[in-house]
């Protein structure tokens, strides 16, 4: 994989209201602060990583495609980055959830033309103002300009000219309207946030996020992929088969130890006194997305807590 790097770009940040110091607080710091680096994961397919969620673009012969737009001040750079190591103008964009470090570009490339594609239950929720209790994060409904045109709730395909780009929508797990996207003759898989490579997910309880929800996600992508797929995550470095494996277990230890709990019918404050993640967090809790902050939001999509005081 050939990798080069570019210098960050400016513009206003998006209008959203959350808490200073906030995970999504922090999170803007990070995107808007680290190198955007661009990787040619294969032939004529580039993740541009930093910027936000990782961005995919996918050459063809019938038109580029692009999964995920970023996040806003960021992305000029990103259009930039696709127009020089692409030399084409994106024909398809594809949402993989709706969260806005994923979306914010949407408007800038739809205006240039491409058709925006995603999960039906993303535009409902780009479309609408939307309220996450678990971070006490309000986002305002995107403008109508960032909303998909194409809306799916299942499997569908969209021929880019040697090269089908297969899109599969989730059951709720990050969040109801997450898509996977596949490229099968290149054998690379695009997770969107249904896997951050070397930290904790987010798990959003407003939008039917759960626990559960990203086990079994991943354990239905494990059977598609092999040990010479790539995996592009929504966050961190590029990863394969081992990465998703690797995910899949720390999900599932955390589980297993947050279940006896629960079915003892322990308070949200006894679980996490008990520190179910700690020898995890070394590892997976060293982003914005702590061990604690992690803790929350699985417990938030279980019911136990709808703000962040009530732990």
């Amino acid at each position: 994989m050939k990798e080069q790097q570019s210098s960050a770009g400016v513009k206003a940040a998006p209008d959203q209201s959350f808490p200073p110091g906030g995970l999504v607080d922090l999170a803007r710091v990070a995107y808007q602060n680290t190198r955007l680096t661009v990787t040619e994961v294969r032939p004529k397919i580039f993740a541009f990583i930093g910027a936000g969620g990782t961005v995919t673009a996918v050459s063809g012969s019938q038109g580029c495609a692009v999964i995920d737009t970023g996040y806003g001040p960021r992305v000029v750079e990103i259009r930039r980055g696709i127009a020089s190591a692409l030399h084409q103008a994106p024909r398809w964009l594809v949402n993989t959830h709706w969260h806005f470090d994923h979306t914010d570009g949407n408007s800038a490339f739809t205006e240039s033309g491409a058709t925006l594609v995603a999960h039906t239950n993303c535009r409902a929720r780009l479309s609408q103002d939307q309220y996450v209790p678990s971070l006490e994060w309000k986002v305002p409904a995107a403008p109508r300009i960032a909303w998909p045109t194409v809306t799916f709730d299942a499997p569908i395909a969209i021929d880019l000219g040697g090269e089908i780009l297969q899109l599969i929508p989730e059951a709720p797990a990050h969040t109801d309207g997450d898509v996977a996207a596949w490229l099968p003759s290149a054998n690379v898989m695009i997770m969107g946030d249904l896997l951050v490579n070397g930290s904790y997910p987010i798990i959003d309880e407003s939008s039917r996020g759960s626990l559960r929800g990203m086990i079994e996600v991943i354990e239905r992508l494990l059977r598609v992929v092999n040990a010479d797929t790539v995996v592009v995550p929504g966050h961190g470095p590029i990863g394969d088969r081992q990465t998703l494996l690797g995910f899949r277990d720390m999900l599932c230890a955390i589980e297993a130890r947050i279940q006896p709990m629960i079915a003892s019918q322990s308070s949200a404050a006894e679980i996490i006194a008990a520190a179910p993640t700690s020898d995890f967090d070394p590892v997976w809790g060293h982003g914005y997305v702590s061990g604690d902050i992690f803790l929350r939001m699985v417990l938030a999509g279980l019911g136990f807590t709808t703000t962040p005081q009530a732990l």
